[in-house]
Parts: structure tokens; sequence; C-alpha cells
């Protein structure tokens, strides 16, 4: 399976540490909320960001305004996009 792209902004950058990252997605992950539970289980500040749904996470797919039980695809590009705190 081809990658996917996964993009990370706002406060999400600044908390995980990354902005960009390609991931081979195990054939169990088949939409985004699957995404977010793989991402989730990495723990720490992975969990707080993925861990729990909340009104603040905007989320794309392949630039389009998505949600969370869209399905995913090999060559897709997923942004998560957090407001910044100030």
């Amino acid at each position: 399976m081809n990658p996917i792209t996964v993009l990370y902004f706002g406060d999400l950058m600044t908390k995980l540490e990354i902005g960009r990252e390609q991931l081979r997605l195990p054939a169990s992950v088949k939409d985004i909320a699957g995404l977010m539970r793989l991402l989730a289980g990495r723990g720490g500040a992975w969990q707080q960001a993925f861990g729990q749904p909340r009104p603040t996470l905007r989320i794309t797919l392949n630039k389009k305004a998505a949600q969370a039980l869209d399905s995913v695809q090999p060559d897709d590009e997923i942004a998560f996009i957090e407001g910044i705190s100030l």
C-alpha cells in the first residue's frame, strides 16, 4: 500500500514537534478515525492530541473538509489543524 501524507498545523505542530510525515497504514486502518487511534497509540502528547475528539480540531482530506468517518486511501493527504492558543 502506498503511504499517506499527514500534515499537522497550529498547536499540533508545536505540541507534537512535527509538521509532516508519511505513513504506511496497516490494513486495519480504513478511515480517519482509525488513523487518529493509531496516532493516539503513540502515547504522550499524541494521546492528548488524538485520544478524544474535540470541536477545535479541523480535518481535511485532500484539501477538502473531512470527518472522522471518511475513508483513507493510498496517496491521500490528511491534515489536522488545531487553533493556536494565545
